[in-house]
């Protein structure tokens, strides 16, 4: 440092700051400049790449073509299956009652839980001993009644008789006291023959209206004997069917259901020992749905529509043939269709059946004229179809589906024979897509 107070020379100190300023300059200016280079450069390098690059330009895709299974059309006229279901029911049956009381002292053969009898096949029978005893009873009382009716009948014979006799004695005495009376007028007898011929005319009028009430009574008497004949006979006529009643046959031929009577039960009258359904009158009960009934019932009626009723059991199937019978005789409107009833036909085939089987039901529908009989698969939203028209392009073709056949529909349109419907289901379907057949 310079002595004497003196400051530092401007010439010698004013050289080093300058320079240390201009370094600081140039060093910030390079690192405002880096940036501004890099930037520079990657979008040199980018224009570059652009413009030597290749533009791809995608291609337009080509149409897709479907393959597709069709059916031809057949226009038909024809009678629709219309599928249900119903149950077995019996058409006849009855409770098996004794009317008489007593013990069980046999049953027949086959009375057991579902065996089949025939009519008047004899099912059991009550001790009869009492009833037996009752209508020889009844007899001895027929024949005293009888032999009473007799007496009384001869006795009621007899008193006429002698009313016709009193009547001759009568007519005889009347005429002795006239012939009198006039011999007496003359004088030719006395005042006391007279009295005596007509005391005699007197006594005999008296025995004779004797007589004649006697015929009353008798005649009274053999009324009397004739009711007494007719209430014993109608006494032996109840004891005779009381003993009948021992024995209880089958009123017709059928299934026993519900047995409950074994030998030595007593068993007293009107309790029920069995049911018998009536084999030969099996019929089949379903509902058909109201518009269905509306359309049968409108066109040709629902009484007496074919049907045919299948049975499966396992692997087997049984057919059998049906006929509508009748309607049920109360409407459920809550059952959404109306109750019918369908008699099996077919009765020699009926051994197999049972009351309470379910089984499918094919009714025989109305006429379908012009329709078309399609795969269930064909038909969409159950109102249209797909044909194949010009250039292999799909048609949409509204339909009207009239019945459903195992897995068919029954439809009917504007379809042609030869025409050719999609049976191919693929979500792009629609109208206007092309498609091929393999």
């Amino acid at each position: 440092m310079p002595v004497g107070g003196q400051g530092p020379s401007p010439g010698r100190t004013a050289g080093p700051v300058a320079v240390d300023r201009r370094g600081r300059r140039r060093r910030f200016l390079l690192r405002a400049a880096l940036p501004v280079l890099v930037l520079g450069g990657a979008v040199s390098a980018f224009a570059a790449l652009m413009q030597t690059s290749v533009t791809l330009r995608p291609e337009a895709p080509g149409e897709r073509v479907w393959t597709v299974e069709t059916a031809t059309v057949t226009r038909e006229t024809t009678r629709a299956r219309i599928p249900l279901y119903g149950q077995v029911v019996a058409g006849r049956s009855v409770e098996l009652r004794p009317l008489v009381t007593g013990r069980v002292t046999a049953v027949g053969p086959r009375f057991a839980e579902g065996n089949l009898v025939a009519r008047g096949e004899l099912l059991l029978t009550i001790d009869a001993f009492e009833y037996e005893t009752a209508r020889t009873l009844r007899s001895a009382d027929l024949a005293e009644a009888r032999a009473g009716l007799r007496e009384a009948e001869a006795d009621l014979a007899a008193a006429r008789e002698q009313v016709v006799q009193d009547r001759v004695q009568l007519e005889l005495l009347r005429n002795e006291a006239e012939r009198r009376r006039h011999l007496h007028l003359q004088g030719a007898i006395s005042q006391k023959t007279l009295d005596d011929a007509v005391l005699a005319f007197s006594r005999q009028q008296q025995v004779t209206s004797q007589r004649r009430s006697t015929v009353t009574r008798s005649q009274a008497r053999v009324e009397r004997q004739q009711a007494a004949v007719l209430r014993t006979e109608t006494a032996l006529a109840r004891a005779e069917r009381d003993v009948a009643e021992t024995r209880l046959v089958a009123p017709f031929g059928g299934w026993l259901v519900d047995v409950d009577v074994e030998v030595g039960k007593r068993i007293n009258t009107g309790e029920r020992v069995a049911r018998l359904v009536d084999a030969s009158r099996l019929e089949i009960r379903m509902t058909i749905p109201n518009r269905i009934f509306g359309e049968i019932d409108s066109r040709d009626g629902a009484i007496g529509r074919q049907l045919e009723a299948v049975w499966r059991t396992g692997d087997t199937v049984r057919r059998f043939a049906a006929r509508i019978l009748r309607l049920e005789g109360e409407i459920d409107a809550t059952s959404g269709g109306i109750a019918v009833f369908a008699g099996l036909e077919d009765t020699g085939r009926q051994d197999s059946l049972r009351a309470g089987a379910f089984v499918e039901v094919s009714l025989e529908g109305p006429v379908i004229r012009n329709g078309v009989r399609l795969p269930s698969q064909a038909v969409f939203d159950d109102e249209r179809v797909y044909r194949i028209g010009a250039d292999n392009r799909l048609e949409s073709v509204p339909v009207v589906v009239r019945a459903r056949e195992d897995g068919t529909l029954l439809v009917q349109g504007p379809l042609e024979n030869g025409q050719r419907i999609v049976l191919t289901r693929f979500p792009e379907i629609s109208q206007g897509v092309r498609v091929t057949e393999p």
